[in-house]
């Protein structure tokens, strides 16, 4: 969490802003090691002030965040802790913004932005009144693959083209709450349909981890990796295209609502016999997450990004190998 503490810590630009207001600082009493409060006194255990050598170190608990060397380069280093209070001190002290990203900092100079994560340490300069980056570091993100997205989609067109039937047909106007002004294109499907069809809720619960979406965690509990390829697989059986004919078509219908029931509730948790209801428009773009994540070593590719640019992080769970 942030301190509105924070507040008192002065700004600083340079070396001599920093020694100054080490050299100005007066100690506290009977403390060992010495320690010079660079808030208010009362906060010195959260912000202190320091020499190490030569350079100035700004410590923020027991990480030095910022140390001005005095050469005029200033290095940054958070130690792991990718929290609000580190980028509100870098901010404060520094009016450099930071935010967390996947438990990297990232830091916005000159409308570009950097990364900080776990040992990094950035190294900046200041001249004519603007930051320069003086060793940023190369930063990567996975993006799809047309044709490898294609040949996926292809290798499974046939249930592609079912479930677009599927939608067209059963997509009805739906007012989604009585206080909604307009309806919306839906599909409902009844509780029953998915009782009769897979026999109990508990069969339609084992599909839950098909995919791995938000944070790879269904009611609080994290999805383990065998979870993951055993509904992902399960999934993956229901839609093939060499199956035999005569379970082909129970088999489609079968995913088919699987993916309504997913959209609607993501832990298949169905605890009332209230029709399920998920947006038409998303059902098939589920399938497409579903499938590139389990191909995900063959749909996506690695590209390297322009300086100042930072991936999303969109595709970085479908790489992680959980089959």
């Amino acid at each position: 969490m942030g301190y509105a503490t924070v507040m008192k810590v002065p700004r600083m630009c340079s070396y001599a802003d920093a020694l100054k207001k080490h050299d100005e600082t007066k100690p506290l009493r009977g403390r060992d090691p010495e320690i010079r409060p660079l808030g208010e006194r009362r906060d010195a255990d959260t912000y202190h002030i320091r020499k190490n050598g030569d350079a100035v170190e700004l410590v923020l608990y027991k990480t030095p965040v910022i140390t001005f060397e005095p050469n005029g380069e200033v290095v940054l280093f958070v130690d792991n802790h990718n929290t609000v209070s580190t980028h509100q001190f870098i901010h404060q002290v520094l009016c450099i913004s930071a935010h967390g990203v996947r438990r990297t900092t990232v830091l916005t100079i000159n409308n570009l932005k950097y990364t900080l994560a776990e040992k990094d340490k950035l190294r900046l300069r200041r001249g004519d009144g603007v930051w320069e980056v003086l060793n940023p570091t190369q930063q990567w993100s996975w993006r799809l693959d047309r044709k490898a997205v294609t040949n996926v989609r292809s290798k499974y067109s046939e249930f592609y083209k079912y479930l677009k039937g599927f939608v067209s047909l059963r997509t009805e106007s739906i007012k989604l709450h009585q206080w909604a002004q307009n309806e919306k294109d839906c599909v409902r499907i009844q509780v029953s349909e998915l009782k009769n069809l897979f026999g109990s809720l508990v069969s339609v619960r084992s599909y839950a981890y098909m995919d791995k979406r938000g944070k790879q965690s269904l009611n609080w509990t994290m999805v383990k990796p065998e979870q993951y390829a055993a509904s992902s697989n399960a999934f993956g059986v229901l839609i093939r295209p060499d199956q035999p004919e005569e379970d082909k078509h129970t088999n489609f219908y079968k995913a088919a609502l699987l993916l309504v029931t997913k959209l609607e509730t993501e832990a298949m948790d169905i605890r009332s016999d209230e029709p399920l209801i998920a947006p038409a428009n998303q059902i098939v773009p589920l399938l497409d997450e579903v499938l590139f994540q389990k191909y995900a070593h063959q749909v996506l590719i690695r590209k390297e990004l322009p300086q100042g640019k930072v991936s999303t992080g969109r595709y970085d769970k479908w790489m992680q190998d959980w089959e």
